[in-house]
């Protein structure tokens, strides 16, 4: 029978985790799920055509596959005029009206004020001959060859507005399902589905990872294709035994492949999975060749996907990537010195803390709206005060090693495999700053480039503040703080900022009626508010769901309580780990 020492602080947590609700994580997932798709409905009824970052370049360069179907070369391919033709008739944000000037391309206040009530497009003679670059041929083509086929289905560049959207709904998607596979790997990496859940909302609400996926670019994508990898390369870390370990690592190595070629930013990758293969090294101790094999699969699986891109590469451009940046600085004849003498003047410090509690929130397209301050200032607090919870599990880890239990985190390999995929992706966007700048001037590099990584940031985060050592009803407060604020800051940014820019300031009955010019008809006006009262139900059950687990642990744990306090007073020789025993 074991000794009270050795089963008292195992019984005590498994006295506070009682089995939870049979459908409770099953359901809770589908509804957070129905909570992206409901958010991303309402994001799609508000964001006028080429309002994403870049968006018309990205629309562009699946004209281009269309009309050649060929890969675009970077510096020589240009914007196809038909697509020049058809932008005027829209408005456009102003980053991209600078690059549009010469073919009549104007911002959304002076659209609205020319246009007037008719609701007619702009003239044809609006539109001049101009060469305008397509920079975003810097891009592998996997995305646009499948986006083509719905492109042309909806119409193409004859009718923007439904091929648009059309393109827009299948990345929600796709950054709907990423949340789905995100779920699903939080459950198996976090002790209880109580607390999978609550980290779970924070990532379903987060704003701009949402906004980053409602839009025409590869991005959606790459996130959805480097959360497949960062689920294999997790379950790499946890395997329990090693065989078909090389298949294993087969199978991480090509999903990264796919995830590169998608996005370059995923590159920070290979190091994690790399990682990875450390800790399932330590881990498992694998017997005899097993190890290196499965490294050599892995680096294979990478170099067999992705070896077609970097032949095009070194073909067309003389270097292993095609990002602008890389490619402007070759020809101007920069050399490492000039790339370290250019790091050296960022401000690190500032740059990636500021990336990670404030940039990487909400962007509010590519007019690059904000929210109000006081929620970019609140979630920036709540970080801290997650972060902070690293000091008490560094102290648990170090002093108390064998109650890593308290934790909210499966096992300690967990919290760390997610911190070195931040650190990765940190640096990748660190390369794309010293890069850009060099380039430009000054930085371009976008925080949503993050965004594969952003959820397992918000898992450190929230889980990390529900392992300090809170009170049973404090320990939700900070991930369920986060999906607030989030939510708040979105309704916030869109109804406070993002609307009245698209349509001139107009009255709330006018916004309307312009908005819905801008959209197909089934983006309309009962379209919006449909999505929005459907995201209020939604919310509302997941309320309902988390009210029902709370109320049945409670219930189940009443039962626990009272005999526990009996075995109390049994006598003072009666311990907790003989009553379980």
């Amino acid at each position: 029978m074991p000794s009270a020492s050795s089963t008292g602080p195992l019984q005590a947590v498994n006295y506070r985790s009682s089995p939870p609700c049979p459908h409770f994580w099953r359901r809770l997932r589908v509804l957070l799920v129905a909570l992206v798709v409901c958010r991303g409905v309402v994001v799609l009824s508000i964001l006028p055509p080429f309002e994403g970052w870049d968006e018309y370049q990205h629309v562009a360069y699946v004209e281009h596959m269309r009309q050649t179907g060929r890969a675009p070369v970077a510096g020589q391919t240009t914007v196809a005029p038909a697509l020049l033709s058809e932008l005027v008739k829209f408005p456009q944000p102003e980053l991209a009206t600078r690059q549009l000037h010469g073919v009549g391309a104007v911002d959304y206040s002076t659209f609205w004020n020319h246009q007037g009530l008719n609701g007619q497009m702009r003239s044809p003679e609006d539109f001049r001959s101009h060469r305008v670059l397509l920079y975003q041929a810097q891009h592998s083509t996997m995305f646009y060859r499948l986006a083509l086929p719905l492109f042309e289905a909806l119409g193409g560049v004859q009718n923007l507005r439904w091929s648009v959207a059309g393109m827009r709904l299948m990345n929600v998607g796709l950054i709907a399902t990423a949340v789905w596979v995100s779920l699903e790997v939080l459950r198996r990496v976090v002790r209880r589905e109580r607390d999978a859940a609550l980290i779970g909302m924070a990532i379903a609400a987060h704003p701009l990872f949402l906004m980053n996926g409602a839009r025409v670019a590869n991005d959606a994508l790459g996130v959805f294709l480097a959360t497949l990898a960062i689920a294999s390369s997790l379950a790499l870390v946890s395997r329990t035994d090693d065989r078909r370990l090389a298949l294993h690592g087969a199978t991480t190595g090509c999903l990264i492949g796919l995830a590169i070629m998608a996005k370059a930013t995923n590159f920070a990758l290979i190091p994690f999975a790399a990682i990875c293969w450390l800790i399932m090294l330590i881990r498992l101790r694998p017997e005899g060749m097993r190890a290196p094999l499965a490294a050599l699969a892995l680096g294979l699986g990478i170099l067999v996907v992705i070896q077609s891109e970097v032949r095009f590469n070194l073909a067309n451009y003389g270097s292993l990537s095609s990002m602008q940046e890389v490619l402007v600085n070759q020809r101007r004849g920069k050399t490492t010195t000039d790339l370290l003498r250019t790091a050296s003047t960022v401000n690190w410090p500032r740059t990636i803390s500021h990336l990670w509690d404030r940039e990487l929130f909400f962007v509010g397209g590519w007019s690059f709206l904000p929210t109000h301050p006081r929620m970019v200032m609140l979630y920036g607090d709540l970080v801290k005060v997650g972060l902070a919870g690293w000091i008490w599990l560094g102290a648990v880890l170090i002093v108390r090693r064998r109650h890593f239990s308290k934790s909210v985190f499966s096992a300690p390999w967990v919290p760390l495999a997610c911190i070195a995929l931040v650190l990765c992706y940190t640096a990748a966007l660190g390369y794309h700053t010293v890069q850009s700048k060099l380039a430009w001037g000054e930085p371009s590099t976008g925080s949503w480039y993050a965004s594969p990584a952003l959820p397992w940031f918000l898992v450190v985060v929230a889980g990390s503040a529900m392992s300090l050592p809170l009170s049973r009803y404090l320990r939700p407060a900070v991930p369920l703080a986060l999906a607030g604020v989030s939510l708040a800051a979105e309704v916030t940014g869109i109804f406070g900022q993002m609307i009245p820019k698209y349509t001139g300031w107009a009255s709330w009955s006018l916004a309307l009626n312009r908005l819905a010019w801008l959209q197909p008809p089934w983006l309309g006006t009962p379209t919006l508010f449909l999505a929005i009262a459907t995201e209020v139900t939604v919310l509302a059950a997941i309320a309902l769901v988390w009210r029902d687990e709370v109320m049945g642990e409670s219930q189940r744990e009443s039962p626990l309580r009272h005999r526990h306090a009996r075995m109390r007073t049994a006598g003072p020789h009666f311990t907790m780990g003989q009553w379980w025993n």
